[in-house]
């Protein structure tokens, strides 16, 4: 089931201020509409991907607030203020100024104290924009769902498709923005949301960065983690040679991928209590049909534990093709091995092995097919 992160990072946003002479790094922020918030914290980014508190403080009568902490090399923090949680970079030396409105549903804010202002202030722009569309949507889907909750997984599929449109131009314009400005943290910021948004059109570029970033801030955990991140999702972008398979079928015999060599082979991932992936099979059945006969099949690989529920979806759903699993959901090797995180997932094989294109669903893997075929 793809893991939702469209929505939640959506509204974040960075803030991050060159370095001055002094000590300390310093927040100075400034709250409206703030409800029952009463204390702020800051937290920072350590080296286990946790975030831990170093200093907080009570609003004053004016919503007011100053936080603290030292950080020689630019670090992640986040504001954290009643609901809402602000991304914060600093470094010893840097002033800021914040302002925001915690009714903002997107989280929006201003900020002063640095020229990398300009590029957070504008990179808002962008989230924020997008941010209130796909919020609208889902509004609007909450709405129809509760009106017709027997229709609950189509309008979740409906739902779904639409989003991922409104993410094709805000995914543009966000690599627009880092090809920009590749040098900033900010960047990285933009990069980090990418990374939990569907991105595969834009997987090698979102690797090509990754390096960039590496080499620009050798000393930032967060930074070298990702890379370390894009260095496993290289191995299985669109251009690479497919890693082998093998994994038992149904039947307890070895399959492999390479039994398939000459076709075009899509690998699915999927599971028997994976909704989408349920909601998806009829469109592949479909498509299998229609283009077996053309060099191409499928191979089923099941992120599911138990045995008799993996058996039963595949014969209730009708799934007429070569299905292996290791039966240990995400702690699978092949998924690891191919950087699964979120199911279904696809990889579509040419006859030499190669990875030709990633996750086409329903009519987008129809027209691939036709073209290539």
């Amino acid at each position: 089931m793809r893991k939702q992160f469209f929505l939640a990072l959506f509204g974040l946003v960075l803030i991050f201020n060159n370095c001055t002479n002094k000590k300390e790094f310093i927040i100075n922020g400034k709250l409206s509409n703030i409800g029952d918030a009463k204390k702020v914290y800051l937290l920072v980014l350590d080296n286990l991907g946790q975030m831990k508190p170093v200093d907080s403080t009570f609003l004053d009568e004016n919503h007011e607030f100053t936080l603290k902490a030292k950080s020689e090399n630019p670090e992640f923090y986040q504001v954290a203020i009643g609901q809402r949680g602000y991304f914060v970079i600093g470094e010893i030396g840097d002033e800021i100024e914040l302002i925001a409105d915690l009714s903002s549903a997107a989280s929006v804010y201003q900020l002063e104290g640095s020229e990398e202002a300009e590029k957070i202030t504008e990179y808002n722009k962008i989230t924020s924009y997008y941010s209130q569309k796909n919020g609208e949507l889902a509004e609007k889907y909450s709405k129809l769902i509760a009106s017709a909750p027997g229709k609950k997984d189509a309008l979740i599929a409906a739902y779904t498709e639409k989003s991922e449109e409104i993410a094709e131009p805000f995914l543009k314009k966000s690599f627009e923005f880092i090809d920009k400005n590749s040098k900033s943290l900010t960047a990285f910021f933009a990069a980090n949301i990418i990374t939990g948004v569907k991105h595969d059109a834009y997987e090698n570029k979102l690797i090509a960065y990754s390096k960039q970033a590496k080499e620009n801030f050798p000393n930032n955990q967060s930074i070298q983690t990702f890379a370390k991140q894009m260095e496993m999702a290289e191995k299985v972008a669109v251009g690479q040679i497919a890693p082998e398979i093998t994994a038992q079928g149904t039947d307890g015999k070895i399959i492999k991928l390479s039994d398939f060599k000459g076709k075009y082979v899509l690998i699915d991932f999927w599971a028997s209590w994976c909704a989408p992936c349920r909601q998806e099979n009829p469109n592949l059945v479909a498509s299998f049909n229609k283009f077996k006969s053309k060099n191409f099949t499928v191979l089923g690989f099941s992120l599911d534990e138990d045995k008799a529920a993996w058996e039963k979806a595949i014969k209730s759903d009708k799934l007429d093709w070569a299905q292996v699993s290791e039966l240990k959901q995400w702690d699978s090797p092949t998924a690891l091995l191919y950087n699964v995180s979120a199911i279904p997932s696809s990889f579509l094989i040419d006859p030499s092995g190669n990875i030709i294109a990633k996750n086409l669903r329903g009519e987008k893997l129809n027209d691939f097919l036709n073209k290539t075929l």
